[in-house]
């Protein structure tokens, strides 16, 4: 049984252990954190173990896997680099009631909840994270470091580019369809909650409404 650590103690901490719980082939030994008020503290039988400090250590106590459970996707993809570079291999968390296609390519240090999709053809990249219900319809790319909030809605042939947000209940569905037609949210953007995309959203835009329009640009460090 290969032995793993979850880094970060916060808000998706619980779903992903109580996901990686359900597998018979890994044992959670515990999480790790960079918040000193979290070591020493447990969440669903589970104690945060140290910092980043206490990997070395982990790794030779047998640690061979890890997945990093931060919303923030600019810290996320930071932390699993590091991860891999120590030499741990990043897992996936992939709840059972999830649907994931067989002809679906899917990376590394993925957290898909309950209830996601992923359809025909459709490729995720390394530490994507698909809240509850989110859908990834056919022949979709999502990028690195991705994060797709609770109920969100990619469209056929929708391209994310590496570091979008995506916010609860956004739709991403391109205004002419067919072969050949493809609608791209660009790298590092945020898709305000609810808002309806039918146009390309450029990079390190934010974008809000029904339906979206960019209402400011810059650098939101990977979380809104």
């Amino acid at each position: 049984m290969k032995k793993v650590i979850i880094y970060g103690a916060g808000q998706l901490a619980g779903m992903v252990a109580d996901i990686l719980s359900q597998r018979d082939d890994l044992q959670v030994i515990g999480f790790v954190d960079d918040d000193p008020g979290q070591v020493g503290q447990e969440y669903g039988g589970l104690k945060v173990l140290g910092d980043g400090s206490v990997l070395s250590r982990l790794r030779a106590e047998g640690v061979t896997g890890a997945i990093v459970s931060i919303g923030n996707n600019r810290i996320r993809g930071r932390l699993a680099n590091r991860l891999t570079e120590m030499g741990l291999e990043l897992i996936n968390a992939i709840d059972p009631t999830a649907n994931v296609a067989g002809t679906a390519s899917v990376g590394r240090g993925l957290i898909i909840s309950s209830g996601a999709v992923v359809c025909t053809n459709s490729i995720l990249g390394d530490n994507v994270y698909l809240g509850p219900g989110a859908i990834v319809s056919h022949d979709v790319s999502v990028g690195d470091n991705v994060l797709l909030s609770v109920g969100t809605v990619l469209a056929g042939r929708t391209i994310v580019e590496r570091g979008a947000f995506i916010g609860a209940g956004a739709i991403i569905v391109a205004a002419q369809v067919g072969k050949g037609k493809r609608l791209t949210v660009g790298e590092n953007a945020v898709v305000g909650a609810g808002a309806v995309v039918i146009k390309d959203v450029p990079a390190n835009a934010l974008v809000v409404g029904v339906p979206a329009r960019v209402v400011r640009y810059g650098d939101r460090g990977g979380a809104v």
